[in-house]
């Protein structure tokens, strides 16, 4: 056998597909740059998470390595070129806060929506530092199914009718500070909501959140534009600064919601399912709660309609409080606190589970889980690999970077519809046992950083492929057979 001169990637983290543009809307093109759905380098990818084409792929920086979880997202129907169009109504923002003129605001978000039909049913916002839903008249497309608003500055749902006189004379929206220290009715309700967890991109948005705004929403009935959009399906908030999911009230269709990349603490509004409730969403099928602040898995319980749910990149210590339903297909809980693989009894429709980058010591709980196909769980604690008896659907098995120091051949034995094992960056010292006659699927194996690529040497590659001859991937090379 030989080595082909080829090499690949490892499976990288997927995201939340880039939509195509909204019908009926002549684009505006930025510095001639046109930007294709699902395509392109991610703004917001800064990590190392490379795919085969060699770009980078978003959520990259999440190190979550959620490798499919995007594909129903993709929106395959829409196949018209994203174009993004310059910033409108405002310069780039100061480090001392934006001079924003509320009448240029509002011209500025007229525009964007005035060729667009009332019956326009996809109304595409994408990554136009839209900082307030003023202007732009929303609440006359009751038609509409698709709304993108993904990476704004928005801060809230609402607005107010009026602007407040000192913006209408073009001062700065930002409250201006007193000699003693403090701005203009503040207290310490609205102190920034400082936060030595926060990544700087967080810290950025909570310096820059407008108390006075949220203020005067108590003082003064706001609009809110995007309530009772009956036919809404789809909603991208994805990297804004919200911190309520006030004001999505009554979208009896939604099927879709992204809320990543905000900075919720809580989405408690949303447990409330009855028949009254104005979150009862009886259709939601996706909900994505990617990188916020929530510390607890809340708003979901009763949702069985759910198929995917991500909440990873949040601060949760505990697996709970999810529903107790087949529907459930995929779930992405990476990049949290959680200590122990529990709570997922009932969900027998599971077929990906991602628990990637937490603070996991053993393989547990897992035997309910007997459709599973793709199970994550690298960047751990773990020291030995148990508990997968039962998943004998299982495809895709990570346990990369943990401090496993033993994969034992009864462990591993009843994983016959095994593809795909990643065991790089552990323990190891022998290679486990994945013989072609128990295992005749495996194609992509990845051992590298264990002692055992040390200690085998130049031989490292080779012993591999006598151990396993099935495969076709050793860690980043392609193999064939001579």
């Amino acid at each position: 056998m030989t080595d082909a001169n080829a090499t690949a990637s490892p499976p990288v983290a997927s995201a939340s597909g880039q939509s195509a543009i909204a019908h009926g809307a002549p684009p505006a093109v930025l510095d001639g740059t046109v930007n294709h759905a699902n395509g392109g380098e991610s703004s917001e990818s800064d990590g190392g998470n490379v795919s085969e084409s060699g770009r980078k792929e978003p959520f990259a920086n999440l190190k979550l390595d959620e490798r499919h979880c995007e594909d129903d997202k993709r929106r395959s129907e829409r196949r018209a070129n994203l174009v993004m169009g310059p910033p409108l109504g405002e310069s780039e923002p100061h480090a001392n806060g934006d001079q924003v003129v509320e009448g240029q605001e509002i011209a500025a978000n007229e525009d964007l929506l005035t060729n667009y039909p009332d019956d326009s049913v996809d109304l595409e916002l994408t990554h136009l530092r839209i900082r307030t839903l003023r202007g732009l008249g929303l609440e006359r497309f009751t038609k509409v199914q698709r709304i993108s608003l993904r990476q704004n500055l928005l801060t809230s749902l609402f607005y107010h009718p009026d602007p407040p006189l000192e913006a209408a004379n073009g001062h700065s929206l930002v409250e201006q500070p007193h000699t003693d220290g403090t701005t203009n009715g503040t207290n310490d309700a609205d102190a920034v909501d400082e936060d030595e967890h926060d990544d700087e991109d967080a810290a950025k948005k909570e310096a820059e959140y407008p108390y006075e705004e949220r203020r005067r929403a108590e003082r003064e009935e706001p609009v809110w534009p995007l309530r009772n959009l009956k036919e809404l399906e789809e909603l991208d908030l994805y990297d804004n600064s919200l911190k309520s999911v006030q004001g999505l009230e009554g979208l009896e269709s939604l099927q879709s919601l992204d809320l990543s990349f905000n900075l919720l603490r809580s989405v408690a509004p949303l447990n409330d399912t009855s028949e009254t409730s104005p979150y009862r969403y009886a259709n939601l099928t996706h909900l994505y709660l990617i990188q916020n602040k929530l510390t607890k898995i809340e708003g979901v319980k009763d949702r069985t309609s759910l198929t995917y749910l991500e909440y990873g990149g949040n601060r949760i210590r505990t697996i709970e409080n999810l529903p107790i339903s087949a529907n459930l297909r995929s779930l992405f809980l990476g990049k949290n606190k959680i200590t122990r693989i529990e709570g997922l009894d009932g969900l027998t429709g599971l077929c990906t589970l991602s628990i990637q980058s937490n603070r996991l010591t053993k393989i547990e709980g897992l035997d309910s889980l007997v459709n599973l196909e793709e199970l994550y769980l690298s960047h751990n604690g773990l020291t030995r690999i148990e508990g997968l008896r039962k998943l004998k659907k299982l495809t895709t098995l990570d346990v990369g970077n943990n401090k496993i120091e033993e994969a034992s051949a009864e462990e591993l034995e009843p994983l016959t519809e095994l593809e795909e094992f990643w065991a790089n960056d552990n323990l190891l010292r022998t290679i486990p046992s994945l013989p072609k006659e128990t295992h005749p699927n495996l194609s992509t194996i990845y051992l590298e950083g264990n002692p055992l690529q040390k200690e085998l040497g130049t031989a490292y590659r080779r012993k591999v492929m006598l151990e396993c001859p099935q495969v076709g991937q050793i860690d980043a090379t392609f193999v064939r057979q001579a």
